[in-house]
């Protein structure tokens, strides 16, 4: 084994995949000749080899692909495929991996792990959810405490010194929001200091004194493997990270947006305001704050609690009422508003709208109205992202959003092929004049097939969509998994037994994303995983996302979209159109014949996508402002 290392080809900067993948396939039988004692020892040089000499990556992505692919087949029982290795590769690269649903990118990420991992200043991999962080950990630990890496799954909600051990990991598993916060909470403490005299650090390095000894969670931004790379850089982007404090208990503060309310209920549409119901803004004309002055007096208005103008009260009080619908963008529990995220459908219990919106909605729902939170430390995902060394990430669809991933983060997007022929068989589009129809006509849909015993999932984008269709069945005397995204185990065990023989799952469309699901005895024969939508998202990478669930690895399945007048997508983004599907003539279902309609939802969708993208460059421009204006101020 001395000249084990020379096996590879000579390579220099770049490389080219498929020879790579050649020379890692080549090793594939020494390696399988080799004990388990040989196979760490060779990793153990390769680590020490790495940390002492830094040479560029080219020259030993063969040997510790060719490695963890070994130890993997040991380890976990899987031999990852030559498109699971060319997925690796392209992630070394720095690139956004897309390989199809069900093609194991949870095996795949521990290679370029590895990689990452041999020069021991921390690889961070990063998941959208607690859940499965912990899963991934769990399933790579094996592989990595084989190899000599240590890996360790990030706690939450736990103070910054217990986090440390997890970031002194070689390879530390957790959440992008984790990850973010950890972030801010580092660069409060840092802030916090005083400023160090000049010299003063080059000083202490002189005479060999410590640094300041600061209890900081973190050890740097160096290496980012982001799964589920579109949902995280991507849709999680509109959100900026937040850190606040509790806000002052003012007196008077709740009669402020109280007032607001009564004030609002006063007002009328295209005289006193105007809506956008594509950018959901609301804006007072003219007339509108002239009447604010004679509308204002007939409610007591504490004056002296306003933080802001009176007219932004009033706004946010009227989009609570005409944007914010319930167990769609929120729900209430424990007499709380807690904020339904729109692409996850997950709860968000600690977050809050901004800028008193969240105070609105409390007056809305007749719920305590809570100080508003003082904004502490603040930073854009994108921003936050961008400051890692080395990114790169995976998904199932990324192709959708390639222009973005570059433009923003410099992040080429390679399609991976499949391991097998997709069989999927993707039916037309039915389409209704309204959702009650359209909510009769899944509902039969799903008793015809159950009949036959073919499992069922339908994705729905609001958690009351949801809840509709399971009142319906439950008249239908149809058993079924409702799934609200809870994000916890829970969830996803349910969700990898939805491809079982009789199943039938409802869940929010994000609801389990990242779980497997495989499909049960007998089900092949039936057609596989049907997948229903109940509605188009406002991006299509979702709806891919979910048609994905079925025809995983080149096993038969099926999936079809229930459209109707009432979708929020088509009613908000082409309600022209929405009113003359309303008219059309339709059959005793209320049933259209598709036509050219799936293409005008598909438009409105893309309308969607063009203003979540303008809504996320707003965020980015926003943070880059702040952060040249505190620069100006230091």
């Amino acid at each position: 084994m001395k000249n084990f290392w020379k096996t590879g080809a000579q390579r220099k900067g770049d490389w080219d995949d498929t020879e790579m993948l050649r020379a890692i396939n080549r090793l594939a039988p020494v390696l399988a000749k080799s004990s388990a004692d040989e196979l760490r020892s060779l990793s153990q040089r390769l680590i020490a080899d790495v940390r002492e000499r830094q040479p560029p990556m080219a020259d030993y992505l063969v040997e510790s692909f060719a490695l963890v692919r070994e130890v993997a087949r040991r380890e976990v029982g899987m031999f990852p495929y030559d498109v699971q290795i060319l997925g690796g590769l392209a992630m070394c690269r720095g690139t956004v991996a897309e390989m199809a649903t069900g093609e194991g990118k949870t095996l795949v990420q521990s290679l370029p792990a590895y990689c990452f991992a041999l020069a021991g200043k921390g690889v961070h991999v990063v998941t959208s959810n607690g859940y499965l962080a912990e899963r991934d950990q769990e399933f790579s630990q094996g592989i990595f405490d084989f190899l000599g890496i240590s890996s360790a799954s990030l706690p939450e909600r736990v103070p910054p010194l217990q986090k440390q051990k997890a970031y002194a990991a070689d390879v530390t598993f957790g959440t992008g929001t984790e990850f973010g916060f950890d972030y801010l909470r580092d660069q409060l403490l840092l802030f916090s200091q005083p400023a160090t005299r000049l010299g003063e650090n080059f000083a202490r390095m002189v005479l060999q004194e410590p640094a300041l000894n600061l209890p900081l969670a973190q050890r740097g931004l160096v290496c980012a493997i982001i799964d589920e790379a579109d949902s995280i850089l991507i849709d999680e982007a509109m959100t900026p990270l937040v850190i606040g404090g509790k806000g002052s208990d003012e007196e008077g503060v709740d009669e402020v947006y109280v007032a607001a309310q009564k004030v609002a209920d006063k007002l009328q549409e295209d005289v006193d305001y105007l809506v956008d119901g594509a950018f959901k803004t609301v804006r007072l004309t003219e007339d509108g704050v002239e009447h604010l002055r004679s509308r204002s007096a007939e409610v007591d208005v504490p004056w002296a609690a306003l933080r802001r103008p009176w007219e932004r009260y009033i706004e946010n009080a009227l989009r609570s009422d005409i944007f914010m619908k319930k167990d769609v963008h929120y729900i209430v529990s424990d007499e709380k508003i807690v904020i339904v995220d729109q692409f996850t459908g997950r709860t968000r219990p600690d977050s809050s709208w901004r800028e008193g919106l969240h105070q609105a909605m409390e007056v809305k729902e007749g719920v305590e109205v809570n100080a508003e939170n003082q904004t502490l430390a603040t930073v854009s995902r994108q921003s936050f992202f961008l400051r890692y060394d080395k990114l790169c990430g995976m998904t199932g669809t990324g192709m959708e959003s390639a222009h973005e991933f570059s433009a923003v983060y410099e992040l080429p997007v390679q399609v991976i092929e499949r391991n097998r022929s997709l069989k999927r068989v993707d039916l037309e589009a039915r389409v209704f004049i309204d959702a009650p129809s359209r909510m009769r006509a899944i509902c039969a849909e799903i008793v015809s097939r159950h009949r036959s015993g073919q499992p069922i999932l339908i994705g729905s984008g609001t958690i009351g969509n949801s809840e509709a269709l399971a009142e319906l069945l439950d008249e239908a005397g149809i058993e079924y998994a409702l799934l609200n995204a809870k994000q916890d185990a829970e969830e996803a065990a349910i969700v990898a037994s939805a491809g079982k023989k009789n199943a039938v799952t409802i869940a929010t469309n994000m609801a389990g994303r990242g779980t497997d699901i495989p499909i049960g005895k007998g089900v092949k024969e039936l057609g596989g995983l049907h997948v229903i939508g109940l509605e188009l998202e406002e991006s299509q990478r979702i709806d891919r996302q979910l048609s994905g669930r079925a025809g995983r690895q080149g096993q038969p399945g099926s999936s079809q979209w229930f459209l109707s007048a009432g979708d929020q997508v088509i009613r908000v983004y082409s309600p022209t159109a929405a009113q003359r599907l309303a008219a059309s003539e339709a059959d005793e279902r209320g049933e259209v014949k598709a036509g050219a309609w799936p293409a005008i939802f598909r438009t409105a969708q893309q309308r969607a996508e063009r203003q979540h993208l303008e809504g996320r460059k707003s965020v980015m421009q926003r943070d880059k402002w702040l952060s040249e204006t505190k620069m100006r101020l230091a």
